[in-house]
């Protein structure tokens, strides 16, 4: 089955929808495309003037039913751009819902027989017109489900620990990062009831994915998963690594190596990219060298990284890749200079990975040095614990943490909210700025106004 294909750049108005987590982004990412940003509403929040509102049913349960209702003359004919928050897996099905409906949903005819007695009435009978939004861009800033993009075989040890060593280990693991691409592209419902009434084609969709951490040998694995679908209007594009830019992916970390990192840049004879592990450095370190031209092959490095199902260990040298492809050893950062230190990855759970490069580097310091750490997507488990946690030993006074400054985008809103919180309170007390944010809206808004509107 072929996708729908996209047609020479049109006039369709553009509608920024956004989950109330991501309402900053939303707004933002409207005004990079001169689009309205549609006023979505939380649970309890005056929906007057919204065109979205993430209605729940009253429920005991943390994870609420959803209600959500949407005004219609804010969506027919229109460019929808959808983003999705994967930082609560509790609105998870309220979200995906949103998806299907806005590709086909069906609008009672104006009644007030049935709007004196039951609406559900104008199925049986027929009475309701099946629309759907003019184009579809669906937008994942944080794509959750990415850190299980393989199944591998697993066994339990005599100790009781899972381990992935044993070559014919009798479980398996669920992909869910392709589970969760089917789910994104399959089909709405048909229509309802046993009245055959007419229904328009389905809608173009195109979808982002920005920086996903799922590769093999660099390149993304889920690629061929969405293709094989047949669902999706984006045109083919061959995955560039020296960009992260591809069918599907845009790289917030290209954008803040060239717009955030690059003018800060002094010497590149002193300035060294050291990732936390070889799958970092793999996914992007021709980034580095294209967007910071001329630097040292040597001064691109990457520490080697062991993890034995959950155990990880990183040991204690700094490797670069020569010319001829050869792995080789940089014993130490010479001293004579005053160094600056950017260790980047795609994404962090606890952090460990990234202070621990940074008292890896440090150890290679012949001289002074500035040490900065980058992640695309900060996760922190998810957790208020562990973001205090981070935030914590970054400022920590004894020794706990060799890092400067750490640098994220708002990828992840929870999780970044409380990480500006905790930041600000040190900066409040006297204390230097160590956390910026790279907004996502500027990357996002680019790759949207750069296509052409599906039709």
């Amino acid at each position: 089955m072929s996708a729908p294909t996209a047609p020479p750049p049109s006039t369709v108005e553009k509608v920024v929808l956004y989950p109330v987590q991501l309402e900053a982004m939303g707004k933002a990412l409207a005004i990079e495309l001169a689009a309205t940003a549609a006023h979505c509403v939380g649970d309890g929040q005056s929906p007057e003037t919204a065109a979205l509102c993430w209605d729940t049913f009253p429920s005991g349960s943390s994870e609420k039913d959803p209600n959500t209702k949407l005004r219609i003359d804010a969506l027919l004919g229109k460019h929808v751009v959808l983003l999705l928050s994967q930082d609560d897996t509790s609105t998870a099905f309220s979200q995906l819902s949103l998806l299907l409906w806005l590709q086909r949903f069906y609008v009672p005819k104006p009644s007030a027989e049935h709007a004196k007695g039951k609406w559900k009435e104008t199925i049986a009978a027929g009475s309701y017109d099946v629309r759907s939004v003019a184009a579809l861009t669906v937008i994942i800033p944080w794509y959750r489900y990415c850190q299980m993009d393989r199944s591998c075989r697993w066994a339990l040890t005599a100790e009781g620990k899972w381990t992935n060593a044993v070559a014919d280990g009798p479980w398996i693991d669920v992909s869910s990062c392709h589970m969760y691409a089917a789910l994104l592209s399959a089909d709405p419902p048909p229509p309802p009831g046993e009245v055959d009434v007419p229904s328009p084609p389905l809608p173009p969709k195109e979808l982002l994915l920005i920086d996903m951490h799922d590769d093999l040998n660099g390149l993304p694995l889920i690629e061929s998963t969405l293709r094989k679908t047949g669902k999706w209007a984006n045109p083919a594009i061959s995955y560039d690594l020296d960009s992260g830019a591809g069918t599907y992916f845009a790289s917030a970390f290209e954008y803040f190596l060239r717009n955030t990192y690059l003018p800060t840049v002094g010497s590149l004879e002193a300035t060294a990219v050291v990732f936390p592990d070889k799958g970092a450095y793999r996914r992007f370190h021709t980034m580095v060298e294209r967007a910071l031209v001329g630097i040292p092959k040597e001064n691109v490095l990457f520490i080697e990284k062991k993890r034995v199902g959950t155990e990880i260990s990183q040991s204690n040298t700094l490797n670069y890749m020569t010319a001829d492809g050869t792995q080789a050893e940089r014993e130490s950062l010479d001293g004579g200079r005053e160094w600056a230190v950017l260790i980047p990855d795609d994404f962090t759970n606890s952090g460990s990975t990234l202070f621990g490069g940074g008292k890896i580097v440090k150890s290679k310091l012949g001289g002074p040095a500035t040490i900065a750490a980058y992640v695309s997507h900060f996760i922190a488990k998810y957790e208020t614990e562990l973001t205090c946690k981070f935030v914590s030993k970054l400022y920590s006074e004894d020794g706990a943490s060799d890092l400067d400054t750490f640098y994220t985008t708002d990828s992840i809103p929870g999780s970044v909210s409380l990480l500006v919180a905790e930041g600000q309170k040190r900066v409040d007390s006297g204390k230097p700025q160590r956390i910026f944010i790279t907004p996502l809206a500027p990357v996002i808004g680019q790759w949207v106004a750069s296509r052409p509107t599906p039709k």
